[in-house]
């Protein structure tokens, strides 16, 4: 239990980080005092395969990670001048280019540290977030602009898997998948979707009291937000969505919801889970 609690804080950067010899430059702003994040597999690289670490920059701590493209690192700059749904707060951007974000690093209480009526009042922010990242007008007219920068479905679900799609059982799964996907794709919301709130990665700001996200390597537009609730601290504390997804997707999100848990299976390397996943 504690090996799977100390590889969950180093995925998320609050465990012990490991320090690295190196320099680097976010929009030709250097970052000093390295240490390497990430770590689940490699330090310093995250499961999706994002550079992660914490640094200092301009005389600032900050948690500097790779993006998935030049549009997802816009999608997250855009989304630094909105006033979130759940009072729920993105840490400021310290330097960002093409492939590289800075931002302050977040000095605090992890939610998993909470208990009581402290524990619920955040789990109830999450719960007002992810209503809003539906229903905000300007979440939605975000969407639409960003529509490809990061889909949690295409561009990790899917990837992740690599070369176990060779492995018979998993290769057809994967084939019913696509067909289940392609058939739901032309009816299905393109949404912000943030599928890393759980209680490792959200902080209590000591000070200030604000609730942050401070895993956003994932944050991105598509049909991913259908396993955002699947995701969070909410399915684990049996917290229902306020607006589930409609009842025409039922059937996909089952079947997305064993995809994502056949890659943790194949990540933990506990094959025989995996293929128990998608018999």
């Amino acid at each position: 239990m504690m090996r799977r609690l100390t590889r969950m804080l180093r995925g998320t950067g609050r465990g012990a980080a490991e320090p690295f010899p190196g320099t680097l430059a976010v929009a030709g702003r250097p970052v000093s005092a390295i240490r390497l994040l990430g770590g689940y597999h490699r330090p310093g690289i995250t499961k999706a395969g994002r550079l992660s670490l914490r640094g200092t920059c301009d005389g600032a701590a900050v948690k500097v990670y790779s993006a998935h493209s030049a549009a997802q690192v816009r999608l997250r700059r855009a989304l630094q001048d909105i006033s979130l749904p759940g009072g729920i707060c993105l840490p400021e951007i310290v330097a960002s280019d093409d492939t590289l974000v800075a931002e302050r690093w977040v000095e605090g209480t992890p939610l998993g540290d909470l208990r009581g009526r402290a524990l619920s009042d955040a789990a109830e922010q999450v719960r007002r977030f992810l209503h809003g990242c539906a229903a905000a007008p300007d979440l939605q007219a975000l969407a639409g602009r960003f529509d490809g920068a990061f889909c949690y479905l295409e561009n990790y679900l899917l990837p992740r898997l690599g070369d176990w799609v060779h492995v018979c059982e998993i290769g057809g799964f994967v084939a019913h998948w696509r067909n289940a996907y392609a058939a739901v794709q032309p009816r299905l919301p393109r949404r912000l979707s943030h599928p890393d709130l759980s209680l490792a990665n959200l902080i209590l700001e000591k000070g200030s009291g604000r609730l942050f996200i401070v895993d956003n390597e994932l944050l991105g537009v598509g049909g991913g937000w259908l396993l955002d609730w699947h995701n969070s601290l909410l399915r684990d504390r049996e917290i229902p969505p306020l607006d589930p997804p409609p009842a025409e997707f039922a059937a996909f999100v089952d079947l997305t919801w064993r995809l994502r848990r056949l890659g943790s299976a194949l990540d933990a390397g506990d094959f025989r889970r995996a293929l128990q996943t998608i018999a």
